[in-house]
């Protein structure tokens, strides 16, 4: 067929149309032009029809579209309708010519593909002029000009007086078609250990513009195109891929289609069937971290999700839950003092140099101090290179009382506290490991090197200095084995640390180490998940909004999607969610409850979905989390936004003496496994079996394999969608009626609101999917009750009176500091009709500890009702209410 004449080319596609599109080609002549002015076929309808046709329409996608369209024109037609200007749309490619945007290459340039993602951005619709019409501005003449994707193109001169001008454009007799750029995004579920998710820019024309928004799932099918890179106005010989679209089809389909064979089935049911389902669920999250068992339970729930249900009159009850874990990541992470740190300039330092020289002005926390710093460090980034990345904090702290020395194959050696993580080799990525649950012979991420300690000769490598520095360059990590893991009591009364931006992660002593591990693992197992940090996020980052457009002219605006949206239908885990602005977090309070958001900027009024789970972690105010003040006063989040996480968790690492014993012994096992399993690969005659040493490490792996786990939450969210039992409603409905009752005295706290009853309802139907249950049951109610009353005795709680008191997550302040604040207020007012410059400070005071009131809470409310503006000071030490 390569070899036919473009007549019979043409007669093909009549042929194939008649066959095939007989009744489509003629709704689209009822429908032509306003309506519909597009005719979609099926590659895999023209491969059944002519093998060779099909073929050629990939490999030489321009002509065979025009003989396509030209067929379309020719086509006989029951009533007097002319397609002169229909198109013809492909779509459903084969597999052989849909490939990951990533593994886009040369060899398909100018050929037809179909690629799959999420739309990152959108411009608007633009009208692009095709033919332009120029009218000599002396004799009147008129000129044609075709115009490319190119510089607009002007007649030399004029076909009429062969003057060189002036012309106008004679906008009546041009020819103009709708316009408009995509961003496509690879989609999260189809990335593996922490990918950087690639894009392609797509052009699209006519009546396709305007029929999806950022956030949507689409197959785009299109020619390959180049452009050329250029750097400070020079051309490059470097080109970028974009495509010329042809179709863009929104896909309908969940992110939990994935690919479930009969065998996956088979093990899913059998672990649903299973009394021990949970305990093994809860052993598949971070089972390096050891403890911490009600968290991951409540992170498996919040996996699985209860049901989301449409209500009579269009409403939408979500069944996404939300999540918070507060707690401070550099908590008892940190190494050695002089543990030499590289430096994005090439330099290795010790770190206690570093943070000493850093700490200007430090911040005090119980067991040392921190301050910020602004400083480029190497770190690991998510495709697997080191790249720099900025450091923005210092941490010194007292050093415990049993530390780890690692050291590697190739000399490396690096000293680190039991909670300190390093980077564990895994098949598509590095997973962080904590070094209490590291083993000999785990093959650990690194940077080739040749510092002092490590002693080591190399080469220059892409990137590296043999001087054992690091330079600015992008370059990948390697990886060295772990041959000892030896405990000791450090020296050294402190220990340092440094926080780093997005990545948390630096290069000690060429080792890649520190990292917060919770979210590292979800993004792992959920069939679809987006990761990213508040620190340095906007609203655009995390939301969408209208930017400026960067892949025009720069002057369009164009609607982008952040982390929410391209999470939608999955789980979006959100580090560091007290680093951003009070004005961005705003953004996400629509996100969260009513899973949309609405953007409305320079012109563009839209909503996008943004239907995901939330799991954020944060930070408290002042490094660690004291137990007898209340969470408001010790976080910097808003408590509207607080309200909207149907859980949170307070993760603290307190003394425990049977825990504690626990730990070392999973952690000494561990290690003795480790060993075992290092001398066996290397001694033969080692009189310990494969049987004993894989009993020693089942304690550090995952109870289910991530992925049967993935498979698993997705195929229990396609197909399970249990309904509530009367004795679980009347569980749920008990419980919270009971700690309703305790707010019935008049002057009791609220202890719980409505939307904690929500919350237990989508926890329920989440242990009911985890058993693939069509019910929910009264365990499942009294299960998630359980995790539901842990957590209103960790936040809930008034430190002062012992009550539960909603107000502290709902409002912000408990009902007993509502009562100090009412009563020193008064206690000011009083005070300020007795003195004429106002109520003396140190009066007050007096006052208020002579009533029971604290002096450190006097003052700290003091100051809050002046950030309030309820009280103001006239003249030093007095004050007036406002």
């Amino acid at each position: 067929m390569a070899q036919a004449g473009n007549s019979e080319l043409v007669d093909a596609f009549e042929q194939f149309f008649r066959n095939y599109y007989d009744s489509d080609i003629k709704q689209l002549a009822q429908r032509y032009p306003n309506e519909q002015r597009s005719l979609a076929i099926d590659w895999q309808d023209l491969y059944r029809f002519d093998p060779d046709l099909a073929d050629d329409y990939l490999n030489q996608p321009e002509q065979l579209q025009r003989y396509a369209e030209e067929a379309l024109r020719l086509y006989d037609l029951p009533i007097d309708v002319s397609l002169g200007q229909a198109h013809v749309r492909i779509r459903n490619l084969p597999e052989t010519e849909s490939p990951e945007i990533r593994e886009i290459r040369a060899r398909e340039m100018n050929s037809l593909v179909q690629v799959r993602g999420i739309v990152r951005k959108a411009t608007d619709v633009r009208p692009k002029i095709e033919e332009a019409a120029f009218e000599c501005q002396l004799c009147g003449t008129l000129s044609r000009v075709p115009q490319s994707s190119g510089n607009f193109q002007e007649p030399h001169e004029c076909q009429g007086c062969e003057r060189q001008g002036p012309f106008r454009v004679n906008f009546d007799q041009s020819e103009f078609v709708d316009s408009q750029k995509l961003r496509i995004q690879e989609s999260p579920e189809g990335l593996r250990g922490g990918e950087t998710p690639q894009s392609l820019d797509i052009h699209i024309e006519d009546d396709i513009t305007g029929e999806v928004t950022p956030g949507d799932n689409v197959a785009a099918t299109g020619v390959l195109r180049l452009e050329q890179q250029e750097s400070q106005g020079e051309k490059s010989p470097v080109f970028d891929f974009y495509m010329e679209g042809v179709s863009v089809q929104v896909e309908e389909e969940q992110f939990e289609d994935m690919d479930i064979t009969d065998e996956d089935k088979k093990q899913i049911y059998e672990i649903s069937n299973q009394e021990s389902v949970y305990e093994r669920m809860v052993g598949s999250i971070a089972p390096s971290i050891y403890g911490y068992e009600q968290e991951k339970l409540a992170m498996i729930l919040q996996l699985f999700s209860g049901v989301t249900k449409q209500l009579p009159d269009g409403s939408r009850i979500r069944g996404d839950l939300h999540m918070l874990l507060i707690g401070d990541p550099g908590t008892g992470k940190c190494v050695r003092g002089d543990t030499l740190v590289s430096l994005a300039d090439g330099r290795t330092v010790p770190i206690r140099e570093i943070v000493e020289s850093n700490l200007v002005d430090p911040n005090p926390i119980d067991d040392g101090w921190w301050d910020e710093i602004d400083l480029e460090v190497p770190s690991l980034q998510e495709d697997g290179t080191i790249a720099p990345q900025r450091a923005t904090k210092v941490w010194k702290r007292r050093a415990p009382e049993r530390m780890y020395r690692i050291r590697t194959a190739s000399g490396r050696s690096l000293e680190v506290t039991p909670s300190h993580p390093l980077f564990v080799s895994a098949p598509d990525a590095f997973r962080p490991v904590r070094a209490d649950a590291l083993s000999p012979g785990d093959h650990v991420a690194a940077v080739e090197t040749a510092t002092d300690p490590l002693a080591r000769s190399i080469g220059n490598a892409d990137g590296a200095r043999a001087d054992g520095g690091v330079s600015g360059g992008r370059f990948p990590a390697e990886t060295d084995r772990i041959v000892s893991i030896e405990p000791f009591e450090p020296d050294d009364d402190w220990v340092y640390d440094l926080e780093i931006e997005r990545t948390h992660n630096y290069v000690s002593n060429g080792i890649v180490s520190h990292n917060s591990q919770m979210l590292s693992y979800i993004r792992n197992i959920a069939p679809r998940s987006v990761y990213t940090s508040g620190k340095g996020s906007s609203s655009a980052g995390l939301t969408a909004a209208a930017v400026r457009d960067d892949f025009g002219d720069g002057q369009q605006w164009t609607l982008e999607a952040g982390a929410l949206v391209l999470a939608d239908q999955g789980i979006a885990a959100v580090d560091e969610l007290d680093k951003m602005r009070s004005e961005d977090r705003s953004a996400m309070h629509e996100a969260l409850e009513q899973q949309q958001i609405s953007v409305s900027k320079a012109g563009i009024n839209a909503t996008l979905k943004s239907r995901c789970s939330l799991l954020g972690a944060a930070n408290p105010k002042y490094g660690r989390f004291d137990h007898y003040e209340p969470m408001s006063e010790q976080i910097d989040l808003e408590p509207a936004l607080i309200s909207r996480f149907d859980l949170i968790f307070t993760v603290t690492d307190q003394p425990d003496e049977e825990k504690d014993r626990n730990l070392a012994e999973h952690i000494l096992t561990t290690n003795y496994a480790g060993e075992l399993t290092t001398q066996r690969d290397q001694m033969t005659s080692l009189d310990v079996s494969q049987d004993e040493i894989d009993e020693m490490t089942e304690t550090v792996d995952p109870d289910i394999d991530a992925e049967l786990l993935r498979k698993y939450i997705a195929f229990a969210k396609q197909n399970c969608h249990p309904r509530m039992t009367e004795a679980a409603r009347e569980t749920i409905r008990d419980f919270y009626v009971d700690l309703r009752s305790k707010g019935t005295d008049e002057d009791a706290p609220i202890p719980v609101t409505a939307r904690k009853l929500e919350a237990l309802v989508r926890l329920s139907e989440a242990s009911a999917r985890i058993r693939l249950s069509d019910t929910v049951e009264q365990e499942d109610a009294e299960r998630v009750i359980e995790i539901v009353r842990s957590c209103l005795q960790d936040i809930g709680v008034d430190p002062e009176t012992g009550e539960f008191d909603a107000d502290i997550v709902e409002a912000g302040t408990s009902k007993s500091q509502r009562d100090r604040i009412k009563n020193l207020k008064g206690l000011i007012s009083e005070i300020e009709s007795e003195y004429d410059e106002g109520a003396p400070v140190d009066i007050v005071l007096e006052r208020a500890q002579e009533v029971g009131m604290d002096q450190s809470k006097a003052e700290h409310e003091i100051e809050k009702l002046k950030q309030k503006g309820e009280v103001y000071e006239p003249s030093t030490d007095s004050l007036r209410t406002t």
